[in-house]
C-alpha cells in the first residue's frame, strides 16, 4: 500500500503541473490554444505571401507602387489576414490543427481565402 501511495503522489502532482500552468490561472488547455493559434497565424502569414501576389485586387492596385511601397502594404494586408484568424477559427479547428500539419495548413488556406481580399480592400482604402 505505501509502494501504491508512493508512485500515485508523484502522479497526481504532475497532473496538477499539467492542468496549472502558472499562478494566474492559466490552463495548460489555454496554453495549448495559445501555441495552437501561434502556429496557425505564422501558417497564415507564409500562406498570405504566397497568395497576396496572385489577388485579382494587389496586381491592380500593386502597378503604381514603388517596391518599397508594395512590401510595406503586403506586410500590412497579412498582418490583417492574421489578425482575422483569431476570430475566424473555433477552438475544435485548433484542437484538430494542433495534431495535424495537413490540417493546419489546410486551416491556414481556409482562413486566407475568405480573408485575402476583404483586407487588400481595407488596407488600399487606408
Amino acid at each position: 500500500m505505501k509502494k501504491l501511495a508512493a508512485v500515485l503522489a508523484p502522479m497526481a502532482f504532475i497532473l496538477t503541473a499539467c492542468v496549472t500552468a502558472d499562478g494566474t490561472g492559466t490552463t495548460a488547455g489555454n496554453t495549448a490554444n495559445g501555441l495552437a493559434m501561434t502556429a496557425v497565424k505564422v501558417g497564415v502569414q507564409a500562406k498570405c505571401v504566397t497568395e497576396i501576389n496572385n489577388n485579382t485586387y494587389w496586381k491592380t492596385a500593386s502597378k503604381v507602387l514603388t517596391e518599397t511601397q508594395q512590401s510595406e502594404l503586403q506586410t500590412e494586408v497579412c498582418s490583417c489576414v492574421a489578425d482575422k484568424a483569431t476570430t475566424s477559427v473555433t477552438v475544435a479547428d485548433l484542437a484538430v490543427a494542433a495534431m495535424d500539419k495537413t490540417t493546419q495548413a489546410t486551416l491556414a488556406t481556409k482562413i486566407v481565402a475568405n480573408s485575402l481580399n476583404a483586407c487588400v480592400v481595407e488596407v488600399l482604402k487606408n
